[in-house]
C-alpha cells in the first residue's frame, strides 16, 4: 500500500514543476514580480491564508497538475490554491500591430490639456497615477496598448489554466492607469487564474458647463472599446503563435472583468459584439461623419490579433464592478433591452456577477439619461473635435431638451438576466458610492463599503472578498453549476459564505441573506 504523506511541500512539488521549455526566455521583456506579504484574515469565520487552505482537509495525495485548476471543485475559492511566491508578474507586453516606437496605420491616441480626474472616475488613483498631459497631443505610436500577465508557476503542458482579462477604472482619463490593480490581480492568480491586466487608450475632457456628455468622452469610450477587442484578440493570437510562453490558458473559456470605465469596456466587448449595436449608442446626427468613419470600425485592425480572430464566442462570464450599460433611446424597456443584447436570439448573454454601491452617482441605481451638449457655436469644443482621428471633424450634439441615450446600472442588467434565466449574482452595498472607499488604516474608523463584511475589515480584505466571490462564480460556470445558484442571487449588505463543497455541489450557506432585501424603501 502506498504511504500518503500530508504535506503542503509535497503538494507543491507535485503541482509546480515547470519544464524548461516553458520557462521565460531571456530574449523577452518578461520579469519576475516582487511578492507582497499577506497577513491572515477571515470573513464568515473562515481563515484565509495559504497554509490554512490545507487545514482540516482530507489529504488526497498523490495529486496531479489538474488538481490545481480552479475548475476543480476540490478548491474552496474563499482560500487560495497557490502561494504568493508562486505568482509571476511579467513586464509590459505590447499588443499593437507595431510595437513602440513604430507607428500603427490609422491608429490615433489623443491627449487633452483639460483632462483631469476626480472622485467620480474611480478609486485608488492618488497613490500611483499615470501623468496627466498639459497640452493637446496626438500620437500614432501604441504606447498605451500593453498588458501585464500574472500567472502561477504550474505544469501548463498537462493542465492549462483559465484566463481573466481585467480593465481598470479611471473615467477614460489619461490620469488613470492599471498599476493599482496589482494586489487584485495577484488574488485571482493565487486562486488559479491567469490574469491579463490590460491598459487601453485614455484621454478626454469633461463638459464643465452643465455636465452633459462631451464629444471627447464619447470618442474615448469608443477607442477603449476598440482596444478591448484588440487586446483579447491579441492575447489569443500570442498564444497561438508563441511556443515559448511561460503559461497556457484554455482558449475557448475566457472571463472578462472591469471596474467603472473598465467595467463598461468589459460589458461592451461581451454584450455589444457588432458594429450596428455600437453605432446605436454612438449615434451621430444625420448627414455628419459617423464614429466608425472618424475613428475606424469597432473591430479595428490596429492590433497583433487581427480581425479574423473570434474573441466573442470565447467569453464565458463577466464580473462588472460599478459599471454601466449604455442603450439608445430606441431601446425603451426590459423586453427591447433583452432583444437588443441578444440581437433577437442571435446571441446568448454570458453569465454576470456584479458589485455596486447604492449611492453611486456615476451609474445610479436607477436609469440615468444621457444628454449631449446642444450648441455648435457656444463652447463648441464639447460638440466638435478634429484632434487625432482618421476623418474629421467628428460632431455629436443634441437639442437642449433631448434625451440622447440611457445608462443602465448593473442592478438593471441583473434583473434583466435573472428574468431570462441567465446565471447572475448581484452584490449591493448600501453605504457605497462609486467604488470602494479609501482606507485610512485607522482601526477606530469603521470601513463601511464592505458588502456586509465586518466593519473592522479594510480595503484590501474587501477586494479579496470580491475576488473570492468572483472566482467562486467562475468556478460554477466552468462546472456548469452556475444555474444552481438561483436560490439567492442578490446580496444586500449581507456576506455570502457559499463555496464549493468538494464535489461541485454548492455548500448551501448563504448566511440567511434575503434576495428581497433593499437598502431602503426608495430602492
Amino acid at each position: 500500500m502506498q504511504k500518503i504523506l500530508c504535506s503542503s511541500a509535497m503538494v507543491f512539488l507535485a503541482l509546480h514543476f515547470i519544464p524548461a521549455a516553458w520557462k521565460i526566455p531571456k530574449t523577452t521583456n518578461l520579469s519576475s514580480a516582487e511578492t507582497p506579504v499577506h497577513t491572515a484574515f477571515s470573513w464568515g469565520g473562515v481563515e484565509n491564508t495559504f497554509t490554512n487552505n490545507f487545514k482540516n482537509r482530507s489529504c488526497r495525495l498523490p495529486l496531479t497538475p489538474a488538481d490545481s485548476t480552479p475548475a476543480n471543485c476540490y478548491w474552496d475559492m474563499r482560500g487560495y490554491i497557490f502561494a504568493d511566491s508562486d505568482i509571476v508578474k511579467t513586464g509590459k507586453i505590447y499588443y499593437g500591430k507595431n510595437a513602440p516606437p513604430n507607428t500603427i496605420p490609422n491608429y490615433y491616441d489623443a491627449s487633452y490639456s483639460g483632462d483631469k480626474i476626480d472622485s467620480a472616475d474611480g478609486y485608488q488613483f492618488d497613490d500611483d497615477r499615470n501623468p496627466c498631459y498639459n497640452e493637446d497631443g496626438c500620437t500614432q505610436v501604441g504606447t498605451s496598448l500593453y498588458y501585464t500577465v500574472y500567472y502561477p508557476k504550474h505544469n501548463y503542458l498537462q493542465a492549462p489554466l483559465y484566463a481573466v482579462a481585467l480593465f481598470h477604472a479611471g473615467g477614460f482619463s489619461d490620469c488613470s492607469g492599471p498599476n493599482y490593480e496589482d494586489e487584485f490581480c495577484r488574488d485571482f492568480a493565487r486562486k488559479g487564474f491567469i490574469v491579463f491586466n490590460i491598459e487601453y487608450r485614455r484621454g478626454r475632457i469633461k463638459n464643465t458647463i452643465d455636465g452633459r456628455t462631451s464629444v471627447q468622452q464619447m470618442e474615448a469610450m469608443y477607442r477603449a472599446f476598440q482596444d478591448g477587442r484588440g487586446a483579447l484578440r491579441s492575447i489569443i493570437k500570442n498564444q497561438q503563435v508563441n511556443t515559448n510562453l511561460p503559461y497556457l490558458f484554455v482558449e475557448d473559456s475566457i472571463f472578462v472583468m472591469g471596474q467603472s470605465a473598465g467595467g463598461t469596456i468589459a460589458a461592451n466587448i461581451t454584450y455589444y459584439p457588432t458594429q450596428a449595436m455600437n453605432d446605436s449608442i454612438f449615434k451621430t446626427p444625420a448627414g455628419l461623419t459617423p464614429i466608425s468613419t472618424a475613428l475606424g470600425p469597432i473591430n479595428a485592425d490596429f492590433y497583433i490579433g487581427d480581425t479574423t480572430i473570434d474573441y466573442h464566442s470565447k467569453i464565458i462570464g463577466t464580473c462588472e464592478m460599478w459599471a454601466g450599460f449604455p442603450f439608445s433611446m430606441a431601446v425603451s424597456d426590459a423586453s427591447t433591452e433583452y432583444n437588443f443584447l441578444t440581437q433577437n436570439g442571435a446571441y446568448t448573454p454570458a453569465p454576470m456577477i456584479a458589485f455596486m454601491g447604492a449611492k453611486d452617482q456615476v451609474f445610479p441605481f436607477y436609469k440615468e439619461f444621457q444628454y449631449y451638449y446642444y450648441s455648435l457655436k457656444k463652447n463648441a469644443k464639447f460638440t466638435t473635435d478634429s484632434l487625432c482621428m482618421i476623418s474629421s471633424p467628428y460632431k455629436i450634439y443634441g437639442n437642449k431638451t433631448d434625451k440622447n441615450g440611457r445608462i443602465e446600472c448593473t442592478n438593471d442588467i441583473f434583473k434583466l438576466f435573472k428574468a431570462n434565466g441567465i446565471p447572475t449574482l448581484f452584490y449591493l452595498d448600501c453605504d457605497m458610492g462609486h467604488g470602494l472607499d479609501r482606507d485610512d488604516n485607522n482601526p477606530n474608523t469603521p470601513y463601511k463599503t464592505n458588502f456586509g463584511l465586518p466593519d473592522s475589515v479594510g480595503l484590501i480584505l474587501v477586494n479579496q472578498y470580491i475576488a473570492s466571490r468572483s472566482c467562486f462564480f467562475f468556478q460554477s460556470i466552468l462546472n456548469g453549476t452556475a444555474g444552481s445558484l438561483a436560490g439567492t442571487q442578490k446580496f444586500v449588505d449581507c456576506e455570502d459564505y457559499r463555496h464549493s463543497s468538494g464535489s461541485c455541489a454548492t455548500a448551501a450557506d448563504n448566511n440567511n441573506c434575503n434576495a428581497n432585501d433593499n437598502c431602503n424603501d426608495s430602492l
